[in-house]
């Protein structure tokens, strides 16, 4: 009796033991790599400059089919500020928020944003606004994979493989992809600069001609995305700051700035933009709250003042995977039918041992690295809380891909989905970026 005793008291003792270690050593690790980020003022926008750039743009709409949403300039650390809607001469409080947004399925009217400052002084109107509201409903579409993979571009000269990528048409309507890449097989501590294939048809039979690599200033480059705002291309990649380069015709770059340099959240990156109406865009990257990974929203009138509104995407209990550097990776959001799909590759699991086996380039589960999970919502600024594949009800689908990008062909009015990664842990690619037909079908 008291053998059985000692050797309960003894097994209890190591569990303690295992556990305070366990403990330690999670709590160390995300010490670790946090220490040396940073995170500031909620954006780009310097504190002297957000007086004069709320006068400017006041508040601006954007609305579809049962949303309404209001932007502005924010000043979170001096103001909150309260949403009226004017009915019938009569000013309503339909809600207040602290951050420059505001989503809402309602009625149409004359909305109001008035901004309360801290220290009690008079509020003040930021802006008024007539809103048309939209009831109509649209049916929910499904991306599924429709063919083979088949290579697009593997470079041979700048670097051995291409992992998170962007592609687009430059002025000359050439189809280019600019991608992660280094002269190793995925090593993430020496990827400084893009990788470039250009093709004049696409997807091109024989894969993209590689040319001289981008973005190589000495520092990691990850993720870059590339958009066309009227006459101007722009170009955005992380970690952990936002870099900017531009160009008149996407194939000479210039102007490099570090945009943002002490973003709301830590753990961003992999940024990716969309424009949600003319002179209003949507800035898309991943982060990490206190444990739960994340994609956050930033908002921009002007493509160069960035402010974070809202988080886009949460994750919760229930959520399997929350690596200490975040595992929702390479979000990509698209309208489709009136309709809006985020996209984001699922992997890096939760707790420290992850990330210590990536250092040796050991990946336990390589279909994990595969999994890119597709969630539906009616508008681009909330796409809900993922907590689990079974318990989540914007989760959509499930595609079998890494760090796509979802691409649509105008001029034949086809849609492409893109995979790539690491040589060392890709089973659907061996260091090339791979393309295959995308459909969509009709869903509920």
């Amino acid at each position: 009796m008291r053998n059985t005793k000692r050797i309960l008291r003894n097994l209890f003792l190591i569990i303690v033991v295992v556990m305070i270690i366990w403990l330690v050593v999670e709590a160390g690790m995300r010490i670790y790599l946090e220490a040396p980020l940073e995170s500031g003022f909620y954006g780009s926008i310097p504190r002297h400059s957000v007086s004069q750039m709320q006068k400017q743009y006041g508040v601006q709409v954007t609305s579809g089919k049962g949303w309404t949403h209001l932007g502005w300039i924010a000043d979170p650390e001096k103001e909150s500020y309260r949403i009226v809607r004017v009915a019938d001469d009569q000013p309503i409080e339909i809600g207040r928020t602290t951050f420059g947004s505001y989503l809402w399925g309602g009625e149409s009217g004359t909305y109001q944003v008035w901004a309360k400052p801290a220290n009690n002084s008079q509020a003040w109107l930021v802006g008024e606004v007539e809103v048309i509201a939209n009831s109509e409903s649209s049916p929910i579409y499904v991306p599924h994979i429709a063919g083979d993979w088949q290579e697009l571009f593997r470079p041979q000269i700048y670097g051995f493989y291409i992992n998170d990528h962007t592609v687009f048409q430059d002025a000359e309507g050439s189809w280019r992809l600019v991608g992660i890449t280094s002269l190793s097989n995925g090593d993430y501590n020496v990827e400084r600069y893009f990788a470039v294939g250009v093709s004049q048809v696409f997807p091109p039979p024989d894969g993209m001609d590689e040319q001289e690599p981008l973005a190589s200033f000495d520092e990691l480059a990850w993720a870059p995305h590339v958009i066309q705002a009227e006459n101007t291309y722009h170009m955005f990649w992380s970690p952990h700051e936002l870099h900017q380069m531009t160009s008149e015709d996407g194939i000479s770059w210039e102007n490099h700035r570090v945009t943002m340099s002490a973003p709301m959240h830590k753990f961003f990156r992999d940024p990716m933009v969309i424009q949600v109406a003319p002179g209003q865009w949507l800035l898309f990257t991943i982060a990490r709250g206190a444990y739960f990974s994340q994609v956050d929203v930033y908002q921009s009138f002007d493509l160069e003042g960035w402010q974070y509104i809202r988080t886009a995407l949460r994750s919760s209990w229930g959520s399997e995977r929350n690596s200490p550097f975040a595992s929702m990776e390479s979000p990509f959001v698209i309208e489709f039918q009136d309709h809006y799909y985020l996209s984001l590759t699922y992997n890096n699991d939760s707790f420290f041992w992850p990330g210590i086996l990536m250092l040796f380039k050991i990946w336990p589960d390589r279909a994990s690295y595969n999994q890119t999970l597709v969630f539906h919502s009616d508008n681009p600024y909330d796409f809900g809380t993922y907590s689990g594949t079974e318990n989540s009800p914007s989760l959509l689908t499930q595609l079998e891909t890494h760090a796509p990008e979802i691409i649509h062909d105008s001029e034949e009015d086809k849609w492409y989905l893109t995979t790539a990664g690491w040589p060392w842990v890709a089973t659907l690619t061996t260091g090339e970026v791979a393309i295959a037909p995308l459909v969509w079908e009709p869903g509920q």
